[in-house]
């Protein structure tokens, strides 16, 4: 899949947080936390336009991912679970159609 170059670093920043957490999926709550964590990032800019309360959403984001299980030790190589793939391709999908 090819993405830009923020959407990578958004990747990147997951698949660590799946890591650090000893996940064995990546999952879409650590792509949404990886957005939250930019303050300016893309996530960021649309919750402060609908006035979201940025600190209950992280808060329900990390209680989420507390329900996970952990493997241990932690993985080398951490594979997006169904619905993270499925997100993955809808946004490459849309990239596509949208030319970016």
């Amino acid at each position: 899949m090819s993405f830009t170059e923020a959407a990578q670093a958004v990747l990147v920043a997951a698949q660590d947080k799946a890591k650090a957490l000893r996940h064995q999926q990546l999952d879409v709550l650590h792509l949404l936390q990886a957005q939250l964590s930019d303050s300016d990032g893309l996530a960021m800019r649309v919750l402060k336009m609908v006035s979201g309360d940025q600190q209950q959403l992280k808060s329900s984001v990390e209680a989420g991912l507390k329900q996970f299980p952990k493997v241990s030790p932690a993985l080398d190589e951490i594979a997006p679970n169904h619905a993270c793939r499925s997100a993955l391709s809808e946004a490459q999908r849309l990239s596509k159609e949208k030319g970016d």
